[in-house]
């Protein structure tokens, strides 16, 4: 019920707004699809190939409460239009051993510069985000991260630079998602840089109850979605090589707010400029903004802490295994949203991965019965695919109905395709609705709804981007 009232309210605003925006038949309508230029990258390597267990500077926080990992499992089981939850704030001046990281012990390396760690353990985190209160920061200082499960592994590297530029209002930088209950964090100083210029704290973590390393499985049952859902690899050799492009386009996202980490899913998307690829992302506002006007400078916020992860599917058609994902940690830049239409567009700050996919397009009118697929990451689970019917349009969604799969918890943001004689190309991305695995199958089923925003009234409010 309370997904219906928040729906209609959102179907009267769009019915007095949508009517001020100019018609999209003006200019362009359509984009098509294309890959990625980009290159495989070598994996980073520590500064530091060891760090003495002396040379190290501990935070390390208590055993988490149930009563807190229980109330994560009962805020998702809720009702509502909403991010699902993974990941629980901590403040060391509550829940730390000590209530403030222990002063740097640098390291002078053979080539030049020093190194310091930083480890930050949360017990029986899965995986870990930590918050860095930037003090002072050199542009030309580096940050390498990485966790206790793989700990040859850099997840990312980040300049001063790019750090300063995702800082929230309170100074506050949130390292990139770690597997393990232990993130490494190596400042590497180059020479002529003193140790004055890389200040640091670590007062906040975000404890994550999923990881990479598990498919985002725990007990919690987030990453665990229902059977009814299908792997995308089980419909590769019947849907062929449009659908791989736009499996491809799809990413898991994962962000922190509060100090707590959400989940949600997003697209690639390509604009009509033949001569670049600009990263831009499309996904719900309600990821990021529960309710009310989104508030511009609240939404960059929160963009700046935006993993995104690629190639997160399984090897084979219910293998119950996933490949290799790549995780892109360098945040994105929020440039439109509103909770009328509910859609989102970001620009990542990192170029798009190899292998990935930008996505094509269409402001086209849906035709009635058209076939339709969703391509998502239903409770943070490898990538699936639903396939369905459009069952109607209003003036502010298409509303489906699914043959095959459903969309859960997770699958927020995630895009509506239907097939054209280019390729897969974008309809909207998902609001919510009633559907499930108890109701998929049948359309005449009336709580096999889903509602997705309708990218031809969304495209005129963000064509300066795509279609300039």
């Amino acid at each position: 019920m309370q997904i219906v009232r928040s729906y209609l309210l959102r179907l009267a605003c769009c019915l007095l707004a949508c009517a001020v925006w100019p018609s999209a038949a003006t200019a362009a309508n359509r984009a098509p699809g294309e890959s990625s230029w980009s290159s495989p990258q070598p994996p980073a390597r520590w500064k530091l190939a060891v760090s003495p267990a002396l040379r190290l500077s501990r935070m390390d926080y208590r055993e988490m409460e149930i009563a807190r990992l229980l109330g994560l499992q009962r805020r998702n089981e809720a009702a509502g239009i909403k991010a699902t939850q993974i990941g629980i704030a901590r403040r060391a001046s509550r829940e730390g051993k000590q209530s403030q990281l222990p002063a740097l012990k640098w390291v002078a390396l053979a080539h030049g510069g020093a190194v310091a760690r930083i480890e930050v353990r949360s017990r029986d985190a899965l995986a870990l985000r930590v918050g860095l209160q930037v003090i002072q920061l050199h542009d030309r200082v580096e940050l390498r991260i990485g966790g206790s499960d793989a700990p040859s592994r850099v997840v990312a590297t980040l300049h001063g630079s790019e750090v300063k530029r995702l800082l929230d209002p309170q100074g506050m930088f949130w390292t990139p998602s770690t597997d393990g209950e232990t993130q490494v964090i190596e400042i590497f100083r180059p020479a002529g840089v003193p140790a004055q210029a890389a200040q640091l704290q670590a007062p906040q973590v975000s404890h994550l109850v999923s990881n990479s390393r598990n498919d985002f499985k725990i007990i919690e049952k987030v990453g665990e979605s229902g059977a009814c859902n299908v792997d995308t690899s089980c419909r590769v050799p019947e849907l062929g090589q449009h659908f791989v492009n736009a499996k491809n386009a799809v990413a898991h996202m994962q962000f922190v707010q509060g100090g707590s980490t959400y989940i949600c899913t997003g697209t690639l998307l390509a604009d009509t400029a033949a001569s670049t690829q600009v990263p831009y992302f499309y996904t719900a506002n309600h990821c990021f903004a529960d309710s009310g006007t989104p508030v511009p400078s609240q939404m960059q916020a929160v963009a700046n802490t935006l993993n995104t992860f690629w190639n997160y599917e399984s090897t084979a058609c219910n293998s119950g295994a996933s490949t290799a994902r790549t995780q892109l940690g360098g945040g994105a830049t929020y440039l439109y949203s509103d909770n009328v239409t509910d859609a989102m567009l970001l620009r990542l700050n990192d170029a798009a991965p190899a292998g990935a996919f930008f996505a094509g397009w269409t402001a086209a009118p849906l035709p009635a019965s058209s076939a339709v697929l969703a391509l998502h990451h239903p409770a943070g689970d490898s990538k699936k695919v639903s396939s369905g019917r459009h069952v109607s349009t209003d003036a502010s969604d298409h509303v489906v109905g699914w043959t095959s799969g459903t969309t859960e918890g997770g699958s927020s943001g995630s895009g509506l395709f239907t097939l054209s004689s280019a390729g897969y190309e974008l309809r909207g991305g998902l609001y919510g609705g009633s559907a499930s695995c108890l109701n998929s199958g049948s359309l005449g089923h009336a709580s096999n709804r889903d509602y997705y925003s309708r990218f031809d009234v969304v495209l005129p409010r963000i064509r300066d981007y795509l279609a300039s």
